[in-house]
């Protein structure tokens, strides 16, 4: 317990790449407005050695409306990477020295603003691990609200949700992960919980985690994360977390999914199970991410019943 170092303003601007073409920096924003029905997805992972980006971009209503973009491996543009700003072409900005998204595809819009609740601690000294430097060697995450507004289709609605970002860059790897439950939980300014459990291809195993309860960071030392998943074997349904904290007490968190967005990035596929998380009675905006893969393939997904893998604006059938 006690206070954690935490990182300045500049660490969420676009930082100067290493020599490594693996070398990749990223930006990541979700968020859920429970009060409304609508939630929503964001990676962008920039290559800038080579000169390429990875972008997964989704939204979801609770009555079954969607849109995802995704692509992997794409030419950057000349206007894609600036001092205060990463990007895709003119459908997708983030500003982040102001933490403002926007979104501008046929179907789909968006303007959003994140405020972050707390400092930018990173990771690593967060949750009292060192980082995995093939997948995450510099890596911040903060828990807030967004607000603005989204377009789906002809329906505009207003934003004012819990939210999760995180900001990660340095050589990345994707290929070594065969596992992975990245569970941000935001319930407000006063508390948030994350846990994370991870197998690379060379068996390690990776399971910790931190509470962040009224100003005060506490390590996880231990967890247990437990998904169901549809028959499509990728597409959580809902979880249990169970973790021990540093002080001996134990937590039970329970998810669920209000919907999900497909992630595929250089051969590896997660799915960004967006929802609800209870703890007692409080209630969280909840990002619950899975990859399951231990057999190390890279093809994406043929089908999914639990989560958007459509490009474009769709609509689920039958409930989340």
């Amino acid at each position: 317990m006690g206070l954690i170092p935490f990182l300045d303003e500049t660490a969420d601007c676009p930082h100067t790449p290493g020599a490594d073409p693996s070398w990749q920096e990223s930006s990541l924003f979700a968020w859920y407005d429970k009060d409304v029905g609508v939630g929503g997805f964001w990676r962008l992972g920039q290559e800038p050695v080579v000169q390429q980006l990875n972008s997964c971009f989704g939204m979801f209503t609770d009555d079954g409306l969607r849109f995802r973009s995704n692509v992997t491996g794409v030419p950057m543009s000349p206007g894609d990477r600036g001092e205060t700003h990463m990007g895709w072409g003119r459908e997708l900005r983030a500003d982040l020295d102001e933490l403002r998204i926007a979104a501008d595809f046929p179907d789909c819009e968006a303007r959003l603003r994140f405020e972050d609740f707390h400092p930018r601690y990173d990771y690593a000294a967060l949750s009292k691990q060192p980082p995995v430097v093939e997948i995450a060697a510099h890596h911040l995450e903060v828990a807030g609200r967004m607000t603005g507004w989204v377009r789906l289709g002809d329906r505009e609605i207003a934003v004012d949700a819990l939210g999760y970002r995180d900001r990660s860059w340095g050589p990345r790897h994707w290929g070594l992960l065969r596992g992975t439950r990245w569970w941000p939980c935001v319930f407000g300014p006063d508390l948030s919980i994350h846990m994370l459990a991870y197998v690379l291809e060379d068996g390690q195993y990776g399971n910790f985690g931190y509470v962040l309860r009224n100003g005060e960071a506490i390590t996880v030392v231990r967890s247990e994360i437990l998904v169901t998943l549809e028959s499509d074997a990728v597409s959580p349904h809902s979880g249990t977390g169970r973790i021990t904290l540093e002080t001996g007490e134990t937590l039970e968190v329970a998810f669920e999914r209000r919907d999900g967005i497909v992630l595929h990035v250089r051969g590896y596929t997660a799915v960004e199970s967006i929802g609800i998380a209870r703890l007692g009675d409080r209630v969280a905006m909840s990002l619950l991410e899975v990859s399951t893969n231990p057999a190390g393939g890279s093809s994406p997904p043929v089908l999914t019943l639990g989560a958007d893998n459509g490009q474009g604006l769709s609509r689920r059938d039958g409930p989340a």
